[in-house]
């Protein structure tokens, strides 16, 4: 069953803006031909909960998802209201069926933004919001993305940046008011204590797998998401929509 989970991010530049708003993230869901109790799910908590911002970090669909598959997604982010807005990036496994995942972005066949959803992508761009008086940036940037890129769009303002792989933490340098978010890892999907990797001699692969990782000036939230991909279910690393608090 997919959890509410509440994480707090100590950082007195971010707290000055952040402190009283409901932030939610949302990612890997992995929708695909069939709707799903976990989509279903995580409406309910985000009906009950009536977050300020949605923040969705990529892998709506199944990977080299049908129309069906898209189709559900699309319907799926129909549904997701905030009054800050909701704001997005793309995954890996969007793009699996490339011609598909721009529907995400603007209606078929056309370059009209999409009338289904009011769900923002940003791709290697920023969005400005304003909280309580408080210029606010939102950044997403795409799988390809590097520190020049990073760095050209990054600016002054408190800063959330979304990227679907957590590697964009590392190009980020001098900066104390940014607060990355990322996915993909599903958080290993299934635990694997660390004596085991010990004794096979293995080290996980993502270098960020799973949970909150900070130093003095920035911080990275990776979250284990809310669907499966290769195999069909989780064990030890249970699904999760992620309420952040900001604290001095």
């Amino acid at each position: 069953m997919v959890n509410l989970k509440t994480v707090t991010i100590r950082n007195k530049a971010l707290a000055l803006t952040f402190k009283k708003l409901k932030i939610v993230q949302l990612s890997d869901l992995h929708i695909g031909r069939n709707k799903s109790i976990s989509t279903k799910r995580t409406l309910e908590i985000l009906n009950k909960l009536k977050p300020d911002l949605i923040l969705l970090t990529g892998d709506y669909v199944e990977w080299n998802g049908t129309k069906q598959s898209y189709d559900n997604a699309i319907d799926f982010l129909s549904q997701l209201n905030s009054p800050l807005g909701t704001y997005a990036v793309m995954g890996d496994a969007d793009y699996s069926s490339s011609r598909r995942s721009c529907r995400f972005c603007h209606e078929e066949g056309s370059a009209h933004p999409p009338t289904q959803h009011k769900v923002k992508f940003l791709r290697d761009t920023k969005t400005l919001i304003d909280v309580e008086g408080k210029r606010v940036s939102i950044i997403g940037v795409g799988r390809d993305s590097n520190l020049n890129v990073i760095n050209s769009i990054l600016t002054d303002d408190p800063t959330i940046l979304l990227s679907h792989f957590s590697s964009a933490y590392d190009y980020i340098n001098g900066k104390d008011n940014v607060l990355v978010l990322s996915g993909d890892t599903h958080g290993g999907q299934i635990y694997i204590p660390e004596f085991i990797w010990k004794i096979i001699k293995r080290k996980p692969d993502a270098k960020h797998k799973y949970g909150l990782y900070q130093d003095e000036s920035k911080s990275l939230y990776v979250t284990s998401g809310i669907g499966t991909s290769d195999i069909p279910f989780r064990l030890g690393v249970p699904p999760e929509v992620v309420l952040f608090e900001f604290t001095e």
